[in-house]
């Protein structure tokens, strides 16, 4: 059973995500990544990183492949203690700071695609005094598969 280079480009993110801890280098721990489920996603564990795939357009080359623009959204959800002195700013900043690095290592997915970009960095809307904040990260993902499987790459 094959799988598509979508789902592999999935996978290289999340792979990407669970390898952000101090023991790598870098400043945060992420300690919970997972796609995206539609029965619900625990935020027990925090930091946690949520992937999800957007709405993905096509562009038939006029060779036999497609051209492919996938969003993908990172949900980052973090909670602040009581007592954390820390700007809720400075700890998405920090947390942001390691995604983007670790993203942007390899802007080809492990070589299922062909550019990586960060498109846009928005705040969770939150309520002052709300313990979860976050940031939702979209990238855009290009990337090319034949037009008759889109597990192959002609």
């Amino acid at each position: 059973m094959s799988t598509s280079r979508r789902e592999s480009i999935r996978d290289n993110i999340i792979s990407t995500l669970q390898g952000i801890t101090t023991g790598n280098g870098y400043n945060n721990t992420i300690t919970n990544v997972r796609g995206w489920k539609q029965l619900g996603n625990s935020l027990k564990v925090i930091p946690c990183a949520i992937v999800s795939l957007g709405r993905e357009t096509k562009d038939p080359d006029p060779h036999p492949q497609a051209t492919c623009n996938l969003p993908v959204f990172i949900d980052l959800w973090t909670r602040q203690g009581e007592t954390d002195t820390t700007d809720t700013d400075e700890l998405l900043n920090s947390l942001l700071l390691d995604i983007e690095k670790a993203i942007m290592a390899d802007e080809t997915r492990g070589g299922y695609a062909e550019n990586t970009i960060i498109r846009s960095i928005m705040p969770f809307e939150s309520v002052e005094g709300q313990p979860h904040c976050g940031l939702i990260i979209e990238l855009e993902i290009i990337y090319q598969h034949k037009l008759t499987d889109p597990a192959l790459y002609t």
